[in-house]
């Protein structure tokens, strides 16, 4: 990734080239009409090849901005490690909106490391009236000033081992890799107390869009780690998605922002 970044001389000038590694500022042209910013930790890192091209050919320039462990929701970093230097980021993405005022904010993140999204409510009402909720929905606020629609993509769940290492030595064995696929009731007791809170702060917000994913995974009742024709691991290790991973959320990406390019004339 480093080598493929084009980094981008005008949000150098927002933000300092960052001395953190797998940390980027950079920009990409394209033949479309759209200006994309794309944004969030390491999360969206691993799916910036799958963003470009669920919009290739709709965008003019895609902005991208990301540093592993940190929240687009700045204020949620405070009290993380100084290792992770969220710091340098603090009130970055409003200052990187308000310059570019791009047609769609893009945000892909890990969020159930943080504690304010770890705790299950037990009604939508809970979920709005949550205190996080209300920071995320005041954020979403001061994005929408300078952008046409906000995309939030469903976070993935973190796996307890690595797939594509058991995943080797189960075909290497002859195995059905399909009992390693995740139990719902698992995925959902990690990924569902921040999602639903980020999805309870969007109903205040027109042009916010969520996209849930969850579904692409699901394979008898269960969430696949792998394909089953290939055999491919859907992650490069415990926590990221590989290429395939995130090849397979692609028709769901491309269904949502068509949409809105349709709505938005682009």
């Amino acid at each position: 990734m480093y080598k493929n970044c084009n980094w981008d001389p005008e949000m150098l000038q927002i933000a300092k080239r960052p001395k953190k590694t797998a940390a980027y500022f950079c920009s990409y042209n394209g033949t479309g009409k759209a200006k994309i910013f794309f944004t969030g930790n390491s999360y969206a890192l691993r799916q910036l090849a799958g963003i470009k091209k669920a919009l290739e050919g709709k965008y003019k320039k895609l902005y991208f901005a990301a540093r592993p462990a940190c929240l687009t929701f700045e204020s949620f970093n405070k009290g993380y490690e100084t290792y992770w230097q969220c710091g340098e980021i603090f009130n970055k993405t409003v200052k990187f909106l308000e310059k570019f005022k791009p047609d769609f904010l893009i945000i892909s993140q890990k969020i159930s490391g943080n504690n304010s999204f770890k705790k299950l409510l037990n009604s939508t009402e809970a979920y709005i009236q949550d205190k996080a909720t209300i920071e995320v929905a005041r954020y979403f606020q001061m994005f929408s000033k300078f952008t046409q629609k906000i995309f939030v993509i469903e976070p993935h769940p973190t796996c307890t081992f690595n797939p594509a290492l058991i995943l080797a030595k189960a075909v290497a064995q002859n195995k059905n890799i399909s009992t390693y696929n995740l139990y719902l009731k698992k995925v959902k007791a990690q990924v569902d107390p921040g999602w639903e809170r980020i999805k309870a702060a969007m109903k205040v917000c027109p042009k916010c869009v969520p996209i849930d994913v969850r579904d692409d995974y699901i394979e008898n009742g269960r969430y696949a780690i792998s394909d089953s024709k290939t055999k491919l691991s859907f992650f490069c290790d415990n926590n990221h998605l590989s290429p395939p991973g995130v090849e397979r959320m692609l028709p769901t990406l491309k269904k949502s922002f068509n949409q809105a390019l349709t709505e938005l004339n682009l």
